[in-house]
């Protein structure tokens, strides 16, 4: 072997010596072990418990209209979606057969009156009759029966009776003149035809309205609540309305609450009111959100981060890195989240995702939260 390749050797040696040398001080590294969470500050609010309900939606009043008289349809001045001023006409009877009646009831009532003026003077006459003859049965001049009759003939019993008939004659031909009043049929209400059951030449057979108005500038929703609801909301509370179909989504307030159960379902009817926007239609369907149970300046956390263990109510607090298992005394619960009466204060860092994973003392790293 020449030098240079002695000189080649040793430097090889010498790399390979210095290589393990540098193995040996090498320090390996051991990757720290933690759970990750997610925690939420405990913080004070507003609690309730938010109920929805189905509803329907109804005209704020709804008016049938009848002719006060029953007489021939002469004309029908409205049909179906027409809107209607309070006052308007909207059809009209024959006036010549109510003028018929008018006339008839007169006489009726002439009648009665003659009959009735004539009662009265042959009453007054059977009076002085009477005085004379009780007078001259007090001298023996005439009998007991001839005193009776006498005394039958002056009684104001059919006085009486000719004065009721009077009276009925008198309110006939009344109501004859009020029905020629009401030839020509009104709108009592301002809105919306919304039936129509009669026809020109026709007599109304009194089986449906003759017309039916609503006024729909304001709606109402009726929905129905169970009896452990009813006693929890109240007349003017605000609710929140969705109408879907009619693009509503508006906050309003209960117009009443029904004391009595409906038979039927067993549930109470409900009233809410609200304008209308000029889309909501009689009949469409509605959903009504109430607030109960209402709670202010409460702390609450969410229902997922309250476990059950060993009979206690548990609740994961982190600090520093590690967790500490808290017992915990609870009220209200929404079904998304439950109110702290005890065990936890305010400012507390809540693990409110990854605590089915930890326990008491447990070294965790916060990967989302507050």
């Amino acid at each position: 072997m020449n030098k240079k390749h002695v000189l080649i050797v040793l430097t090889l040696v010498l790399a390979l010596a210095l290589t393990g040398c540098g193995g040996g001080n090498e320090v390996e590294e051991v990757e720290e072990s933690y759970i990750a969470v997610e925690t939420e500050k405990l913080d004070r609010s507003q609690l309730y418990i938010e109920n929805t309900f189905s509803g329907k939606v109804f005209a704020d009043k709804d008016v049938d209209v009848n002719p006060l008289v029953m007489s021939e349809v002469e004309t029908v001045n409205v049909k179906v979606g027409d809107y209607v001023e309070k006052g308007q006409l909207l059809f009209s009877l024959d006036g010549d057969s109510i003028q018929n009646q008018v006339d008839q009831a007169y006489a009726a009532y002439s009648a009665a009156l003659a009959s009735y003026e004539m009662t009265k003077e042959q009453i007054a006459t059977a009076k002085d009759s009477f005085e004379r003859t009780k007078e001259l049965y007090e001298e023996g001049v005439v009998s007991k029966a001839q005193y009776d009759q006498a005394e039958l003939a002056a009684s104001d019993k059919p006085l009486e009776t000719a004065e009721r008939g009077l009276e009925q004659a008198r309110l006939g031909y009344s109501q004859a003149l009020d029905a020629l009043d009401n030839v020509e049929v009104a709108a009592p209400i301002s809105g919306t035809v919304t039936a129509v059951n009669i026809e020109a030449g026709e007599m109304p057979t009194g089986q449906s309205p003759a017309v039916t108005i609503m006024d729909l500038d304001s709606v109402v929703i009726e929905i129905s609540v169970p009896e452990n609801i009813v006693n929890k909301i109240y007349e003017g509370q605000k609710v929140n309305l969705k109408v879907e179909s009619a693009d509503i989504d508006t906050d309003t307030e209960i117009l009443s609450v029904s004391d009595s159960v409906n038979s039927m379902t067993n549930l109470y009817p409900v009233k809410i009111s609200t304008e209308n926007n000029g889309s909501v239609k009689a009949g469409m369907f509605a959903q009504v959100i109430i607030n109960t149970d209402l709670r202010e300046d409460v702390l609450s956390i969410p229902g997922d981060a309250l476990l059950e263990k060993e009979g206690n109510s548990i609740v994961y607090v982190e600090s520093g890195g590690f967790v500490a298992a808290k017992v915990v005394e609870t009220g209200l619960d929404t079904g998304e989240r439950v109110e702290i009466l005890s065990g936890l204060s305010e400012g507390e860092s809540i693990v409110v995702k990854g605590q089915n994973y930890v326990s008491d003392g447990t070294k965790v790293k916060v990967v989302r939260g507050e």
